[in-house]
């Protein structure tokens, strides 16, 4: 066997392999051989077959196959012990040689490599916002009366008022007030607490289990999160807009928990809250717990968008349009697929900056961290069924399981370490804290830049 490589340019390269009988003759005779023994051929006893008939039946076949398997490894390995930076797959590449796939001949294959570019960092010399919510006390009341909610108990009035839940159906109407048929449905909840104008909230006091009523959510909830929410709708359909009929399912009423030493164990079994003022403090470590950690997903956008623009790096394009086109499952118009491939180097590119600054400060990802890291996503994944309590057992042997799936232990290893670059450049960048209100902080998380606006679907 003989690889050799051409340097097309410094992004571009073609490895040639070429291959003799004495390199792949040896694994065709084995599988030839596995064949013989298990071939069932009539007229002949199993494992009797004669070699020529297998080699007449299968011979084409499992050399192609093992060539293709020769040359996998054998990219592979060259690639990797010349230290081969590369981005993409590589890509077969026509030989101007005519070959028939028979034994005995001598083979030669092409492939074209995408190489990598030399990436060179440099921190943003200016500032980089960061936003930090300001919490203000409704926030914590608002917490604290959902806790208490939560862990209520449940009754069924006979007639509801202005502090019950009502659960019931929604049918769409139309203009005259009649079933749209084949119109939106939906089963869902009603908070009366919710509805913010006490006019529209009275047309939901005093039903009872049964009663129909012809209401417009629109007008019930300003909010269009929480609009799209109880009608279970993606927003901008039209049928938020429309009137429903509202059938009364039930009547529901939660009392809410007191504020003793039983729901403070229950929110926090760990014994660390004795007092109501420790609870308070708690409930709003909590809230700023939670807007910090989005206060860094605003900022790790941000950074992507910064060095992005800030930093130019070439890329193979040419060869990865045509990676992506040998490998795309069905057929793009020209459009689309040249906004998918903006994206596609948009994030190869992220790739190569956060790979520099993972080498520059000599990140490491242990097999300690994967696994425990596997661990929590099955512990979140079977939180979300209400069991918060595994044995250690069983933790481990699913989260061994999920690891061994196909992809994942990569993707653990690419995440652990995307967090730890982040966490770097958090100080390293120079941070303009600014705090704002929460409806501002909104405002900011789905604000769109030029970049977005130009390249991204809404």
């Amino acid at each position: 066997m003989n690889i050799t490589k051409q340097q097309v340019d410094d992004l571009n390269a073609v490895v040639k392999i070429e291959l003799q009988p004495d390199d792949y003759q040896e694994r065709v005779s084995q599988v030839i051989r596995q064949y013989q023994k298990t071939a069932s051929v009539p007229g002949f006893r199993p494992g009797k077959v004669p070699t020529g008939i297998i080699k007449k039946m299968y011979g084409k076949a499992v050399l192609v196959d093992e060539l293709n398997k020769l040359l996998s490894e054998s990219l592979g390995k060259y690639i990797y012990d010349n230290k081969l930076e590369v981005i993409g797959t590589p890509l077969p590449k026509k030989s101007e040689k005519d070959q028939a796939f028979e034994e005995g001949k001598d083979f030669e294959f092409l492939y074209e490599l995408g190489i990598a570019p030399h990436v060179e960092v440099t921190m943003p010399k200016n500032k980089v916002p960061y936003y930090l919510v300001k919490v203000d006390e409704k926030m914590v009341e608002d917490d604290v009366a959902d806790i208490r909610r939560r862990y209520g108990k449940f009754s069924n009035p006979e007639v509801s008022d202005e502090t019950n839940i009502l659960y019931g159906e929604f049918n769409e109407l139309d203009s005259e007030g009649i079933l749209i048929e084949g119109g939106h449905k939906t089963t869902t909840s009603v908070s009366i607490e919710m509805v913010k104008d006490v006019q529209d909230r009275k047309q939901l006091v005093g039903l009872k289990k049964g009663d129909v009523i012809r209401i417009s959510p629109r007008k019930l909830f300003v909010s269009e999160e929480e609009l799209t929410a109880l009608l279970k709708l993606e927003k901008g359909s039209p049928s938020l807009d429309s009137d429903y009929q509202f059938t009364v399912m039930t009547v529901n009423q939660i009392e809410k928990a007191e504020l003793n030493q039983e729901l403070f164990d229950k929110v926090y079994n760990d014994g660390s809250v004795k007092t109501e003022e420790e609870f308070y403090t708690k409930i709003r470590e909590g809230i700023a717990s939670y807007f910090e950690r989005e206060s860094d997903r605003k900022l790790k956008k941000d950074l992507k968008t910064i060095f992005l623009e800030e930093l130019t790096i070439p890329l193979p394009d040419s060869f990865l349009k045509r990676m992506l086109r040998a490998n795309q499952e069905k057929e793009m118009d020209e459009h689309t697929f040249e906004h998918e491939y903006f994206h596609v180097a948009e994030d190869l590119r992220w790739n190569l900056i956060q790979g520099k600054l993972s080498a520059m400060h000599s990140i490491e990802v242990t097999e300690d961290e994967i696994k425990e890291l596997s661990r929590q996503i099955i512990r979140q994944q079977f939180a979300q069924y209400g069991y918060y309590e595994m044995e250690p057992d069983r933790l481990e042997d699913i989260a061994t399981r999920y690891l061994n799936e196909e992809g994942n232990y990569d993707k653990l290893d690419r995440s652990i370490r995307e967090n730890k670059v982040f966490e770097i450049l958090k100080k390293e960048v120079k941070l303009d804290m600014i705090e704002m209100p929460y409806a501002d902080f909104i405002g900011k998380l789905n604000e769109k830049t030029t970049h977005e606006a130009e390249h991204h679907h809404a």
